[in-house]
């Protein structure tokens, strides 16, 4: 028997987002399906097509649709229905009632020290990240020298801009911990986001990230 995901709701000014934190079970499942794809990496890999500066990116296939399913379908489809007209929000068909979404793209990126994210944004209606494996401190990372003297230290940092209501442009940051591993953020693609490097240590930085997109039918309101 699947244990319930709670989501929990963080809403920036202009934006709802939703964390939950991911049970062993669906743990256990995502590093199944990393440790298939790392089997044949030449196929698998997606560096070309995502906007990372990083080593190693590679596809993920969603067995029988199981995480979709279990942890994405209900939560996207009610989120959706509550927020489409967030004006980062991509509805272009407002008129109409969206019947349900689908899981797309789906990859593991596997950053090390010095790569990064650039500022970008996803395609799809609603995309999600999920840290599987932080193996720095943002309080440490902000101790190198290139961070401490800084007024704005952003070492190892995962960041979301968004746009408030006098139309400043404005950042939501996130200090990466291990104490996120297991963490799920959901937001809608077209929010940008970056990936700041981080230094001094030789371990990979493990996450997964995928797009959902509206299916092919919809319902008139």
């Amino acid at each position: 028997m699947e244990e319930k995901i709670d989501w929990f709701l963080f809403p920036l000014p202009t934006t709802p987002l939703l964390k939950c934190d991911l049970n062993k079970q669906i743990m256990d499942y995502l590093w199944s399906i990393i440790n298939t794809a790392k089997k044949d990496e030449e196929e698998k890999n997606s560096n070309k097509q995502l906007a990372g500066n990083i080593s190693k990116s590679l596809y993920l296939d969603d067995v029988d649709n199981y995480f979709f399913n279990v942890i994405l379908k209900d939560v996207c489809k009610q989120y959706i229905q509550e927020n489409n007209k967030v004006p980062c929000f991509r509805n272009s068909l407002g008129g109409y009632h969206i019947s349900d979404v689908y899981l797309k793209e789906f990859w593991v990126n596997f950053s090390k020290q010095n790569e990064f994210n650039p500022l970008h944004d996803h395609s799809g209606v609603l995309s999600f990240v999920i840290w599987m494996d932080i193996p720095t401190k943002s309080e440490d990372q902000y101790e190198i020298p290139i961070a401490k003297n800084s007024a704005l230290p952003s070492a190892s940092d995962f960041q979301m801009t968004y746009t408030d209501i006098t139309g400043a442009h404005r950042a939501h940051t996130i200090p990466m911990d291990p104490s996120l591993n297991g963490t799920m953020i959901l937001f809608p693609s077209t929010m940008p986001h970056q990936v700041y490097p981080f230094y001094n240590c030789e371990k990979e930085r493990v996450s997964i990230s995928g797009n959902l997109y509206y299916k092919g039918s919809f319902d008139k309101e």
